[in-house]
C-alpha cells in the first residue's frame, strides 16, 4: 500500500518529484565519485590483491653522518637485503630495481618505448598477474640474470601476432635480444606497482656504488603476515635499519618515505587520515543538498497536514506516520540514487585520467567497468541513499506530525 501510495504521489506532483530526484541524483553522484576514487585506489583489487597488508620502502637515500654531505638517492641491493631480508613479521619481500622507459620491439629497427621493470621471483608471487602464455623466469634464469624477458600481451600481438607465437622468440630491449619466456595479460597503469609492459631479472652480483655499500637503485615491498599490522611492520623495518646504520662508520641510510599503500597514494602526514577526510567530504556533499531538499519536502508536507491529522485522529501514532513518510520518500531517494550512481560512473569514466591517474596516462591506462560494479560499491549506494533520505525527510516529517489535530483541522 505504501509503495502504491508513493507512486501515486509521484504522479500527482511531477515537478516536486523531478526536482527531488535530480537533487538526490546530483548529491549522491558527487559522494559516490569521492568514494569510488578512494576505494579504487586503496581496495584489494587484482592484480594488487594485498594492498592492505603492504609496506613500501620507496628508494630512500644515504648521506655522510658527520655533515650530511654526499647525499645520494636509492639503496643498493645488498643494503636492501640487510634491512628487509630477515623481518619476523614479513610473509614475502620483493625488491625492484629502477623502472625505465626503453626502446623495445621484435627487431632493433622496429619497436617502441615501453616501461621496463627489473624484478625478482617474489614479484610474481606478490602480484596476481595472469599469464596468457608461458611462465615467469625461473630461479636459475634469475640467478644468472639470463637474457630472458616477460612481455605484456599487447606487445606480443604487435610484435609476433599472438602470445603463443611470441614464446621462445627474441625480443629486443634497449637493442639487446632477450628470449621471451612468458606473456602476461595487459596490466592497467592504474595499478602503480604491478603495472609493467616488459619485465626482466635484475643483477644481484653487481658491487654497490660506494657510500659503504649503500648506494644503488633498489626499493623493497613487504607483505605483512596475517595478524601483523603495517604499523608493526614499519617498527620492525626501522629497528632493522637502526642495526644497519649502527654497523656503519661513515655513512647512514634513511627511509623517509616508508609507507603503506594508502599513505603512498594519498596523504602521508599523520594528522590527515585519508579515510576520515573522504568521509567528512562525503558528508558535506550530502548534508548541504539534503538541507535544500528538506526545505522542498517541508513545503510538500504542509499540503498533507490534514491527511496526517485525520490519521492521527483515528489512532495512528506519531512514529507510524513518520515511518510511512520516510518509506514514501525512500522511493524518490532510491530512483535518485540509481541515477546518481550512473552519473558518478560517467563522471569517473570521463575524468579518469586526472581523478585516477593523476594526469599520468602514458602507459596502458585502461579501467574495467567491473571496478564500478562491485558488491561493495552497490551496498555503499544503498547506504548513501538511506542516509540521504533520513537527512532530508526526517525533520520535515517530524515537524509535520507534531502539530495538534484540532489546530490542523481548524486551519490555524
Amino acid at each position: 500500500m505504501i509503495i502504491r501510495q508513493a507512486f501515486s504521489l509521484l504522479r500527482q506532483n511531477p515537478f516536486f518529484s523531478i526536482v527531488s530526484i535530480i537533487g538526490t541524483a546530483v548529491s549522491i553522484a558527487f559522494v559516490m565519485v569521492v568514494y569510488m576514487v578512494y576505494d579504487i585506489q586503496t581496495a584489494n583489487i587484482r592484480p594488487e590483491s594485498h594492498r592492505d597488508r603492504m609496506v613500501y620502502s620507496s628508494y630512500g637515500y644515504s648521506y655522510r653522518k658527520a655533515d650530511h654531505s654526499n647525499a645520494n638517492t636509492c639503496m643498493s641491493y645488498q643494503a636492501a637485503c640487510r634491512v628487509f631480508g630477515d623481518l619476523p613479521g614479513a610473509e614475502l619481500v620483493t625488491y625492484m630495481s629502477y623502472t625505465t622507459m626503453e626502446y623495445c620491439g621484435a627487431s632493433p629497427e622496429k619497436g617502441q618505448r615501453c616501461q621496463n621493470r627489473r624484478v625478482d621471483l617474489n614479484f610474481w608471487r606478490l602480484y596476481d598477474i595472469r599469464f596468457v602464455a608461458g611462465r615467469p623466469f625461473d630461479q636459475q634464469e634469475f640467478d644468472a640474470c639470463a637474457d630472458v624477458v616477460v612481455i605484456a600481451e599487447r606487445l606480443a600481438r604487435e610484435a609476433f601476432g599472438s602470445a603463443e607465437e611470441a614464446l621462445g622468440k627474441n625480443y629486443f630491449v634497449d637493442f639487446y635480444p632477450k628470449r621471451v619466456v612468458g606473456v602476461t595479460e595487459d596490466v592497467s597503469s592504474l595499478f602503480t606497482f604491478a603495472y609493467g609492459e616488459v619485465w626482466l631479472p635484475y643483477y644481484t652480483q653487481d658491487p654497490a656504488w660506494g657510500s659503504e655499500g649503500l648506494r644503488g637503485g633498489f626499493e623493497a615491498m613487504v607483505l605483512c603476515k596475517p595478524g601483523v599490522s603495517p604499523a608493526e611492520m614499519k617498527l620492525q623495518i626501522e629497528n632493522s635499519l637502526d642495526r644497519l646504520n649502527a654497523s656503519l662508520t661513515e655513512y647512514e641510510l634513511t627511509l623517509p618515505d616508508l609507507s603503506t599503500y594508502t599513505e603512498r597514494q594519498f596523504f602521508r602526514d599523520d594528522f590527515l587520515n585519508p579515510m576520515v577526510t573522504c568521509i567528512m567530504l562525503g558528508l558535506i556533499l550530502l548534508i548541504v543538498p539534503a538541507i535544500n531538499v528538506s526545505g522542498l519536502i517541508s513545503s510538500q508536507m504542509s499540503r498533507r497536514l490534514s491527511e496526517l491529522a485525520v490519521r492521527k485522529a483515528y489512532g495512528a501514532s506519531r512514529s507510524t506516520l513518520v515511518w510511512q513518510l520516510l518509506l514514501e520518500n525512500l522511493l524518490l531517494a532510491f530512483i535518485g540514487a540509481l541515477l546518481g550512481f550512473v552519473l558518478s560512473c560517467m563522471l569517473l569514466w570521463l575524468g579518469k585520467d586526472w581523478m585516477l591517474a593523476g594526469g599520468y596516462t602514458e602507459g596502458n591506462f585502461e579501467v574495467s567497468i567491473w571496478l564500478f560494479l562491485r558488491p561493495a560499491v552497490f551496498l555503499t549506494v544503498l547506504g548513501v541513499c538511506l542516509l540521504f533520505n533520513l537527512l532530508s525527510v526526517f525533520i520535515p516529517a517530524w515537524n509535520a506530525t507534531r502539530r495538534p489535530i484540532a489546530e490542523v483541522l481548524s486551519g490555524e
